[in-house]
């Protein structure tokens, strides 16, 4: 049981209780796409504290107005855009990383410049003269 399953605690009748939704109300939302219990091998729904929540913002949703099509392209598109913010902070931290390879490569270079020039005396230019 990963940490996810280990989570879903409610059976359907506990979450229809603790949301105040009704039962089949709670079925049709998972008909919908809208909510995705965790499922036992018997097949029995299992109901986590989010899942609960989500129940929650769910109903006020559709109390204000919104159908459930309209509610659901609502969290496709709030799961978009958290999958976009994630690839923003991995894209930032490639970004920071390859500034850094970059700085330790420009030092590198200029500390091979250093190695490479030679400096002459004034005493070395004087007897050449």
């Amino acid at each position: 049981m990963s940490n996810d399953d280990s989570k879903a605690i409610y059976f359907i009748s506990v979450a229809s209780t603790l949301s105040g939704i009704h039962q089949q109300t709670i079925r049709t939302y998972e008909q919908k796409g809208l909510i995705k219990p965790f499922r036992t091998g018997g097949g029995t729904r299992r109901y986590s504290q989010e899942d609960i929540d989500k129940l929650i913002q769910i109903q006020n949703l559709s109390q204000r107005g919104i159908n459930l099509d309209g509610i659901k392209i609502i969290y496709e598109m709030k799961d978009k855009i958290e999958e976009l913010q994630n690839k923003i902070i991995y894209l930032e931290n490639e970004i920071s990383n390859q500034k850094i390879d970059s700085k330790n490569k420009e030092k590198e270079i200029h500390q091979s410049y250093k190695n490479e020039i030679v400096k002459k005396s004034n005493s070395s230019l004087k007897k050449n003269i």
